[in-house]
């Protein structure tokens, strides 16, 4: 349909403001806007994500706007770890001068046709400028509102009518960074090409031109790319793999793999062992008998059990995290954790296959079962955790021919400014939850209270310490405060540190700093052999 704007009476169209709101919508869940009582103008300033609009599928991208007509529907594709940002412009349209039955022909002709608006930047300065006269009830303000809201709607209308995108390759480009996201969607290149907002044949030349390929080869390539990851870092089967890239039939996700490869899916599988970063869980891999390609600078530092390691291991900074770093390392699998935010996810995204493996709610023996999946080692997980079981039992036999199982304990950080108390799990663990010591009731009010972050009281003043009177004490200096160890010798000489029964007796423990401040499968089994030694097991 012919959409200049010369040939529709926009002369006779009248707007009324209803409001301007920014969104975000968080993809990784399913969302919908349903039911949006009037016109509506979308503006996506950031983001791409493919949606169902009056039941047609869509996809929205960064510079792109959509008009909306009364009554709509949005609907959006789950994608983990995207978020789309929007500015969502509501107004009524109606027609004056008793052209009321031109109005569905105004307007009806330019709904959802998500349509390309570069640069951006003019029509969000005039969204700016709206800002300033949102809620105002000023009669001359609402004019310039009025004024304002007809310049971007103008905008949009004279885009639309344009009836080409602004930049073919640029829109080309967008399609194949929408390919690397969602290769395991079904895509043909009608559908690729309408998302560019060009001909078919044309597209497919821009595309050959860009890529050396024709857009279902790039797909394939894509895909048999994404297929060599999974088949280093799992254990599913052909069938699970084909379809979890985007074949259904494992036969021609076979073929398909030799053309590209040289080698069939199962002989690539066994010839690799899979590149891991571990994120959180540097030495749950190690416990598993894989190294990984690289680590967060924080893991490699004072850490005592990944010594033996270094060697075999690069480091990458993790505060703020070295993206290009990690590039660097290839690696085929990156272990997340369920508290990344979306844009962490992406980041990672881009460059490995992500998965996440929760933290926050599970002890460390948990963590470890869940990396031993993710990475094919469940036969080694099942080991670690018999030997470490006998461990901690003889542990506790011999701790109990000593002292017996009735002492209570507490745990202390010493910081700067004051000490924390540890609840169960980091330096906690080893002693209340796998050699079972009785938490001072104090500190039993903290583990109690753990919400998933919390592993530590709040900071508390020295002389509280008096407080936590347990029978034994294990205390670590914080050694990345620099004024710790200054204050922690200070408090050696108050009465709240000398009353405490454990000084008294003897039973105050100071541990070490790198042994004693990692959560994790080696350092647990450190902890044991340390406990050990400070009670005097032999």
């Amino acid at each position: 349909m012919n959409t200049n704007e010369t040939d529709w009476p926009f002369e006779h169209l009248h707007l009324q403001w209803k409001g301007l709101d920014s969104q975000s919508y968080d993809l990784s869940v399913p969302n919908a806007v349903s039911s949006i009582p009037t016109h509506a103008l979308w503006i996506i300033q950031r983001g791409t994500a493919q949606v169902m609009i009056g039941g047609q599928r869509f996809l929205l991208r960064e510079n792109h706007c959509v008009l909306l007509p009364p009554g709509s529907r949005v609907e959006f594709a789950v994608e983990q770890g995207q978020t789309m940002y929007v500015h969502a412009l509501t107004f009524v349209a109606s027609m004056l001068n008793g052209a009321a039955d031109s109005q569905e022909d105004v307007l009806s002709s330019f709904e959802n046709r998500p349509t390309a608006v570069t640069p951006l930047s003019p029509l969000l300065t005039m969204l700016d400028s709206l800002k300033e006269y949102k809620e105002t009830r000023n009669g001359l303000e609402k004019f310039r509102r009025g004024i304002l809201l007809q310049e971007v709607l103008y905008t949009f209308l004279a885009r639309v009518s344009s009836g080409q995108p602004a930049n073919s390759r640029e829109a080309v480009e967008q399609t194949i960074l929408y390919m690397k996201e969602h290769y395991h969607r079904k895509l043909n290149v009608n559908d690729l090409s309408a998302m560019a907002e060009v001909g078919p044949r044309q597209y497919s030349h821009i595309f050959k031109q860009m890529t050396g390929a024709s857009p279902i080869d790039y797909l394939y390539r894509l895909r048999i790319e994404q297929a060599k990851k999974l088949l280093k870092a799992s254990d599913r089967n052909m069938l699970t793999i084909a379809n979890q890239v985007g074949f259904r039939d494992e036969f021609y996700f076979s073929r398909r793999f030799k053309q590209q490869v040289g080698v069939p899916p199962t002989h690539y599988m066994k010839k690799h062992q899979p590149r891991v970063i571990g994120l959180l869980y540097t030495s749950h891999l190690l416990a598993l008998g894989l190294t990984p390609v690289g680590a967060p600078d924080y893991h490699l530092l004072q850490n005592e059990y990944v010594y033996p390691y270094l060697s075999s291991m690069k480091s990458f900074q993790w505060d703020p995290c070295d993206m290009d770093e990690i590039r660097q390392m290839e690696p085929d699998i990156i272990l997340g954790y369920e508290h990344m935010t979306p844009g962490e996810y992406e980041q990672f995204s881009r460059i490995a296959e992500v998965v996440r493996v929760t933290w926050q709610s599970q002890d460390v023996y948990q963590q470890l079962g869940s990396v031993s999946s993710v990475i094919d080692k469940h036969q080694q997980g099942r080991d670690w955790l018999e030997n470490h079981e006998e461990k901690v039992m003889q542990t506790k036999e011999r701790l109990r021919a000593l002292i017996g199982d009735r002492e209570t304990c507490a745990a202390f950080v010493i910081d700067k400014d004051g000490f924390r108390v540890a609840g169960d799990r980091n330096m906690g663990h080893v002693l209340y939850h796998a050699l079972n010591w009785k938490p001072h009731p104090l500190v039993q009010r903290i583990i109690a209270g753990y919400n998933g972050s919390n592993v530590f009281s709040d900071a508390l003043a020295f002389d509280e310490i008096c407080l936590y009177d347990a029978d034994r004490i294990f205390v670590m200096v914080n050694d990345r405060d620099p004024g710790a160890e200054a204050a922690f010798r200070k408090l050696l000489h108050t009465q709240s540190w000398q009353s405490l029964k454990a000084v008294r007796s003897g039973s105050a423990h100071i541990v070490s700093f790198d042994r004693w401040w990692m959560y994790s499968p080696l350092a647990v089994e450190g902890q044991l052999k340390d406990i050990e030694a400070f009670i005097g097991v032999r």
